[in-house]
């Protein structure tokens, strides 16, 4: 896979994934309107308006606001969690550095706003503790496979489909997947189940006609795989689901 750029350029990357509203995450299988649900770890941050091209300084200030709200020894937690269960280091400080901001932006569940939660935070972390690294890894080639991309990086790159760390953070704050503060692995065997059978062309879709928070493409499929509606048996209705998108009954 073709790698992107340095890894100076991929903190300004991750920085525009995201939209600027900000709340808790809800499992996708909580709410019946499809739009009104949010990625995994919650409404992302973003550095530009709606509609808008180039970087808006306001909305910049909230991400150094949460990178200088989260205490520092807290990250440093969660990144020796993320590389256990990555089972990899971070090379070099720009790789942690990118950790961090990922981290601050997209784990909004951890967060009261731009204000750390620790109650919620220690809660997340206790939960990535329980998730063992050959779980991620499978989840990992599930998602490369869907979505037909590499997932990782480097001290200076990141590949195509993203950093690996953002794996195992849209996979700990979905309570589906978990039996109370636990990792659960029959559940994440049913749910990877789900993912096998989705394409690239099913994320897309769902990133391009029902999200408007600004996930990412695992964001996606993690939304999808946790709408029961949508498989029968354990099988994807795809035709079902690409035709109530397509007539926008979004509500199902």
């Amino acid at each position: 896979m073709r790698r992107g750029a340095s890894f100076a350029t991929v903190v300004l990357v991750l920085l525009f994934l995201g939209v600027s509203d900000v709340a808790r995450g809800d499992d996708g299988a909580a709410t019946k309107v499809l739009r009104d649900i949010r990625p995994p770890g919650g409404a992302p941050l973003r550095i530009e308006k709606p509609g808008k091209r180039g970087i808006d300084t306001a909305l910049m200030d909230r991400v150094r606001t949460r990178l200088a709200a989260a205490p520092e020894e807290s990250l440093d937690r969660w990144i020796v969690e993320l590389e256990r269960i990555m089972d990899a280091k971070l090379e070099g400080d720009l790789a942690r550095q990118a950790c961090r901001t990922y981290f601050v932006m997209r784990m909004s569940v951890a967060f009261d706003d731009l204000k750390w939660n620790a109650e919620a935070s220690d809660r997340l972390l206790k939960r990535a503790h329980t998730m063992p690294a050959f779980e991620a890894r499978a989840w990992k080639t599930a998602f490369e496979s869907v979505l037909k991309k590499e997932i990782g990086q480097t001290a200076t790159e990141f590949a195509d489909g993203g950093p690996a760390y953002a794996v195992p953070l849209v996979l700990v704050p979905v309570d589906a997947l978990h039996d109370g503060p636990r990792y659960s692995i029959p559940r994440g065997k049913k749910y990877r189940a789900r993912l096998e059978q989705l394409t690239a062309e099913d994320v897309a879709l769902w990133k391009d006609r029902v999200d408007k928070f600004g996930g990412t493409a695992l964001d996606a499929a993690v939304n999808i795989i946790l709408l029961d509606g949508f498989f029968e048996s354990e099988k994807f209705q795809r035709p079902k689901f690409r035709a109530a998108i397509a007539a926008g009954k979004l509500d199902r």
